[in-house]
């Protein structure tokens, strides 16, 4: 236990003074304060460009219906947030010179009570202006229909005013919100797996290449070491992840009052105790699933160039795993067969359960069983990376085959 520790100490410290950590926790950091602080950013800049807006929006109406411009003057008091000129002598072919020549941004040409083109020279990636002319000429379409129909004003206003009122009861989780909250926290696991996992490979091998490795192991027994690097290793992924979580929720608590609109923002700012407790435990047993794996095909590399090859087949059951969950995730079906199945198989239940959990269609118990079968396994890899990182720290030259290790692994266990 003592060795395991002074491992786990050497290889924590290794990372979290190495510079390039460092720096990326920081830039990760700023990264997450500039994403909290935007909608605080947004607003005072919304706020000093209100007065400006109409200023630069400048729509040239020409009514050529044939009811005297009124149509033209609707339009000019309904869009009173922009700077609106109306002049029904002007053709298509004038307004559209107008337009070309930068003296108005852009023109309304009526042609019917429902019927307009609108010229424009650059159509801005949001403008919204079609839209509240739809809504202008229908409402004064209904308005004349209902006044024809003999309607009075009072009737006309409260037959337009009528509103649906509803209101959603959600007993259970709101799975628009809660599947931003998985594909988030799935995202974390995945990085950290693919960035740390591969580190404790890549460890193992240059120590293994460099001949260190000689020195280590008589000094301390292999499952010190591989327990102590892989825990080693998780506890600097594990506290990064920490601090930018931390980073994370001072940042959003200093801008709470401008994100309350916010649906993701506010997800994280609300996000329930037992969430946290979930992502912890399937973040931490999957990380160790996968790099006792990446630990044990590391020793079997001579070279830190073959250290991908090996690990290759552990990434591609991680990325498809990953990529499997997200695509049920995406089609809103969490609860089929596979998905169930999925949560507890050990290499895809870290995302697969903790995605069903968060989106509500697992309950307390089948958590509980995913979790231990999952510990089991993490036990059981374990011992077998111990096993292997035993062979391979003393294989030098071409990587095994699998029969190989198999085969080393069977004569390790025979009695001597």
């Amino acid at each position: 236990m003592k060795q395991t520790f002074t491992v786990l100490k050497f290889e924590f410290l290794n990372f979290v003074k190495n510079k390039v950590f460092i720096a990326l926790t920081v830039v990760l950091a700023v990264v997450i304060a500039i994403a909290a602080f935007s909608p605080r950013f947004i607003a005072v800049f919304s706020e000093n460009s209100e007065e400006k807006t109409a200023d630069r929006q400048k729509i040239l109406i020409v009514d050529k219906y044939g009811t005297n411009g009124i149509l033209a003057l609707v339009l000019q008091n309904s869009l009173a947030d922009y700077a609106c000129t109306v002049d029904n002598r002007l053709s298509e072919e004038a307004a559209t010179d107008k337009i070309t020549d930068k003296e108005y941004d852009s023109a309304v040409f009526v042609t019917g009570p429902l019927e307009y083109k609108y010229i424009v020279n650059n159509k801005l990636l949001y403008d919204s202006t079609t839209y509240l002319i739809d809504e202008i000429l229908v409402s004064n379409y209904k308005t004349n229909y209902l006044s024809n129909a003999g309607l009075s004003d009072e009737q006309i206003l409260e037959f337009s005013s009528v509103a649906v009122k509803n209101e959603s009861v959600i007993v259970g989780q709101d799975q628009t919100q809660s599947f931003f909250l998985a594909y988030i926290l799935i995202m974390a696991l995945y990085i950290a797996v693919l960035v740390y996992g591969q580190l404790v490979a890549q460890n193992v091998a240059v120590e293994k290449s460099s001949r260190a490795m000689e020195l280590l192991i008589t000094s301390a027994n292999p499952k010190s070491l591989i327990f102590g690097k892989v825990l080693g290793t998780g506890l600097a992924g594990l506290s990064q992840i920490s601090l930018l979580l931390i980073c994370g929720v001072i940042c959003i608590s200093l801008n709470k009052n401008y994100i309350s609109d916010n649906e993701v923002f506010s997800m994280f700012a609300d996000l329930p105790f037992s969430i946290i407790v979930y992502t912890l435990v399937f973040f931490v047993l999957g990380f160790l699933l996968y790099a006792f794996l990446m630990g044990a095909m590391g020793s079997m590399a001579s070279k830190l160039e073959e250290v991908s090859t090996l690990t290759m087949p552990a990434m591609f059951v991680f990325v498809i795993s990953f990529v499997i969950t997200i695509s049920l995730m995406s089609s809103g079906n969490t609860d089929n067969v596979l998905m169930k199945v999925l949560s507890y198989i050990p290499f895809t239940s870290p995302m697969a359960m903790f995605a069903r959990i968060t989106m509500g269609e697992a309950n307390v118990l089948q958590a509980v069983i995913s979790i231990v079968i999952l510990i089991a396994s993490v036990v059981g890899t374990g011992h077998i990376a111990v096993a292997v990182y035993r062979i391979g720290i003393l294989m030098y030259g071409k990587p095994p085959k699998f029969n190989e290790i198999l085969r080393a692994l069977n004569q390790n266990k025979k009695p001597k």
